[in-house]
């Protein structure tokens, strides 16, 4: 199986002069979805400014300024007020062939600026100017107060976009099934990710790993009906309210009753999960139920599960928009000190470090290994120390040595496992002399069993090299720390 939540996108771009003249327009979902690119299937929708206000937030994000930055889930330009993300994303291995992220701001920066603190230059994209970063992405500016990040800069598939009429009042996006969600947003909405998964999955691959898995709640004359029920999975939601804490509540929506599933339920759509690489600790805590069309799981949320969801997909934000730290520089500004800059560069990688572990699925492990890798090479690094930029572009290359790693060895896996064939069925004639089949139900146990095995010696093997990896980039922290404290004489 593969996945199920996933993932998202960032912000960006400038104003005109003749706009500043102009009455504001606010943004909201329905107008931010209306700008997706057809061929989204997946989204997620923060409502920043309401969050924000959340004793949650107050207390785990906005502490001290310093390090709010580096404990944000999600890099967010200063002064945005909504945000959708949008990707299309490969089912099979949950990589984006794009990610776009639209943010409503309250004042977005000029071109020129943006260009100059990306390093990058001033593009006319049909009929938009826009900024094109080195960091392979593309900030536009859509109306005063609507920014777009694209990455990669597939210049010619933005120009596509930008030149796109949106002809119908739900937009572009040809998935009836994210339109539906995308409808639903709104000025009560916190956080909402989802996924358009019909057609993912095949029933006879669904089947097999019905069987591989041993789920004991679905009896064996069961799992037929219970695969072709899987094989109807239309797409999944996950609702994220914020207050004291944050609690979610998934919804798996099928093309037929789901009751098959049952008891099966939860080990279900763990199993799904942990295949997909979308395992989250919390979720095994969760209440789950099976009724109607839908599969439901309801639960806490912890900091890390959050930030894990949430940093599936981290397009970049300019430089020019990133939170300014510990200062009262104005929201927007950059740190000219190479201390704050290179302090606040060093904390965001050292967090994402912190929630990054080996995970019993090699897909999770290359998920979140790119995932991690990808959110050091698109922070901003104007004005930060250029042995620290050399140390990030190390982890982050170490990084994708070890999403690469578990990648290949779970095509190694699958191709292992595969190899294990299902014994024969012996055929035989009956008193009335009709011609049956059966299979040695032990032979058929025995296979299974080498498929685990096979499987977990893959894995351990994966596992050994990613852990050795991830030690090299441990035994490297303290001596750059050390370092940045000696040189900059301030705290790292």
């Amino acid at each position: 199986m593969s996945r199920a939540f996933t993932y998202g996108v960032r912000a960006t771009a400038a104003v005109v002069v003749v706009l500043g003249l102009c009455a504001r327009v606010d943004a909201n979902f329905k107008s931010l979805a209306q700008r997706l690119p057809a061929g989204s299937n997946a989204i997620i929708a923060i409502n920043v400014e309401k969050v924000l206000q959340t004793p949650y937030a107050q207390k785990e994000w906005l502490p001290t300024a310093a390090d709010a930055w580096a404990r944000q889930p999600v890099m967010i330009p200063s002064g945005a007020r909504r945000l959708l993300m949008a990707s299309e994303v490969r089912t099979d291995n949950m990589e984006p062939f794009w990610e776009m992220s639209l943010v409503e701001m309250d004042k977005i920066p000029d071109l020129k600026l943006m260009a100059a603190k990306e390093g990058g230059h001033i593009d006319r994209v049909w009929d938009k100017d826009a900024v094109a970063s080195p960091i392979n992405a593309y900030f536009v500016p859509l109306d005063a107060t609507t920014l777009a990040s694209i990455t990669p800069a597939n210049r010619a598939a933005i120009a596509k976009w930008v030149r796109t009429p949106t002809t119908r009042p739900e937009g572009n996006m040809t998935s009836d099934y994210l339109q539906r969600v995308a409808a639903g947003l709104g000025d009560k909405t916190d956080i909402v990710m989802a996924m358009d998964l019909e057609g993912a999955f095949g029933v006879p691959r669904i089947r097999r790993w019905l069987d591989e898995n041993d789920i004991k709640e679905i009896p064996e004359k069961q799992r037929d009906e219970a695969a072709r029920t899987l094989g109807t999975m239309k797409g999944i939601t996950l609702v994220m309210t914020i207050g004291q804490d944050v609690t979610g509540r998934a919804t798996v929506e099928f093309d037929r009753d789901a009751s098959a599933l049952g008891a099966g339920a939860k080990s279900i759509m763990l199993g799904v999960l942990s295949a997909a690489g979308m395992r989250i600790d919390d979720i095994e805590q969760w209440n789950f139920a099976a009724a109607g069309n839908q599969v439901t799981m309801e639960g806490k949320l912890s900091t890390p599960a959050l930030r894990k969801l949430l940093g599936i997909v981290q397009s970049p934000i300019p430089a020019a928009t990133a939170t300014a730290g510990a200062t009262d520089k104005p929201a927007g500004d950059v740190p000219t000190d190479p201390a704050q800059a290179s302090q606040r560069y060093f904390k965001v990688i050292c967090a994402n470090l912190d929630n990054l572990k080996v995970a019993t699925s090699p897909t999770e492990s290359a998920q979140w290994a790119r995932a991690t890798s990808k959110r050091i090479d698109q922070l901003p690094i104007l004005n930060v120390d250029p042995e620290l930029v050399k140390w990030g572009s190390m982890v982050s290359l170490k990084l994708k040595q070890v999403g690469a790693g578990m990648a290949t060895a779970q095509t190694a896996m699958n191709s292992r496992v595969a190899g294990v064939a299902d014994p024969a069925y012996a055929t035989y004639t009956d008193n009335e002399g009709i011609s049956q089949s059966t299979i040695n139900q032990s032979e058929m146990e025995n296979a299974k069993r080498q498929r685990r095995q096979v499987a977990l010696e893959q894995r351990a093997q994966a596992q050994e090299a990613a852990v050795q990896i991830l030690t090299e980039i441990a035994e490297s922290r303290p001596a750059v720390r050390a370092a940045m404290v000696e040189k900059y004489k301030v705290e790292f």
